[in-house]
């Protein structure tokens, strides 16, 4: 299988996982389980984590990659405003991605953007994206052209039936993006398409904004 497609698979996986944690109101122990696991190794081996860690922060840094991202402000209200948590950048393997997951009440959404080399590989990737939805939301995929060409959502449900969900998925030039929705548990009120248009449009603008100026 094609490394970037599967790089795809399991980000969309751990995307969903990650929006499903934050919709149960679940914290971050499993994080801190790994923290302390890190800690117990050789200082040789903490040293070169430490080296890789300051050259990961600076590539990332130079390429800014959290410019792709939608803003808060930039998501329609649906009762409380949107608060976006801190961005996370991962570099290696290879392609790069952010993520950032936004909050309103017991409503989430996690955006989580792919940088490709170029459009043929994010088409790539986005085919692997679609093959991984069925597992995160039930629905049927249905294109979504206002937003991007190839745009798809899937509405439906989270696997288990007790949440509702949606999954739009989409490419801009050499980026492909993911967005999930979730609701809380017990909401099962499906997620508009409109809405999920209005997301994903202004998440185009942002990539559009944004991708001139990455190195």
């Amino acid at each position: 299988m094609d490394p970037v497609r599967t790089r795809t698979v399991v980000r969309v996986t751990a995307a969903a996982v990650a929006l499903g944690l934050v919709v149960a109101g679940c914290g971050k122990d499993e994080e801190k389980s790994s923290s302390t696991s890190t800690s117990t190794s050789t200082s040789t081996a903490t040293s070169t984590s430490t080296t890789t860690s300051v050259a990961t922060s600076t590539a990332a840094a130079a390429s800014n990659y959290e410019s792709l991202l939608i803003k808060a402000t930039a998501i329609p209200e649906i009762g409380a405003p949107w608060v976006g948590d801190t961005p996370k950048t991962t570099l290696d393997p290879a392609p790069p991605d952010v993520t950032q997951t936004f909050t309103s009440g017991t409503n989430a959404i996690n955006v989580s953007i792919i940088i490709a080399d170029d459009a043929a590989q994010a088409a790539t990737a986005l085919t692997g994206a679609a093959n991984s939805v069925p597992s995160q939301v039930t629905g049927t995929p249905v294109p979504l052209p206002a937003v991007s060409p190839d745009a798809t959502v899937t509405i439906g449900t989270s696997p288990d039936g007790k949440s509702a969900m949606a999954a739009l998925l989409f490419t801009v030039d050499r980026t492909v993006t993911v967005i999930v929705f979730g609701s809380g548990p017990g909401d099962l009120s499906p997620v508009p398409q409109d809405y999920t248009e209005t997301v994903g449009k202004a998440q185009v603008a942002a990539i559009e904004a944004g991708l001139p100026g990455l190195k």
